[in-house]
């Protein structure tokens, strides 16, 4: 695949995700690194989180085929695939990434703050 067709789709993955979650839910998940690449034959956007669910590699690929995403968490080195979604539109794409990487849907906002703040508190102690 063309460079300039990864970059495109990333783009657009990226411009989906947004318009799907707030800023705030986005910052959440502790993004350090953005990348456009191929991944299993599928134009990707790789992302490295650093959330209280999920530590390590989001990868969105698009499905071409069926016009919907593929999400694949990974370790932080890459080599153990932790979970994947399939079939996420692009409406749910923002709200499916959060229930992997951050925040579980049914989770009360009380039951966030805590598993949040003791996340905070181990990354403080590293």
């Amino acid at each position: 695949m063309e460079q300039e067709f990864l970059v495109r789709i990333a783009n657009e993955i990226n411009r989906q995700i947004r318009c799907g979650v707030t800023m705030g839910v986005q910052m959440s998940w502790g993004v350090s690194k953005r990348i456009a690449m191929i991944y299993e034959n599928r134009a990707t956007l790789a992302l490295r989180v650093n959330g209280v669910l999920h530590k390590g590699w989001v990868y969105v690929s698009l499905d071409e085929g069926r016009d919907c995403y593929v999400i694949t968490l990974l370790s932080s080195d890459k080599k153990k695939v932790v979970s994947v979604r399939d079939e996420v539109y692009c409406e749910e794409l923002g709200g499916v990434i959060d229930n992997l990487v951050e925040c579980k849907e049914e989770w009360t906002d009380e039951q966030y703050a805590k598993l949040a703040m003791a996340d905070s508190m181990r990354k403080m102690t590293i």
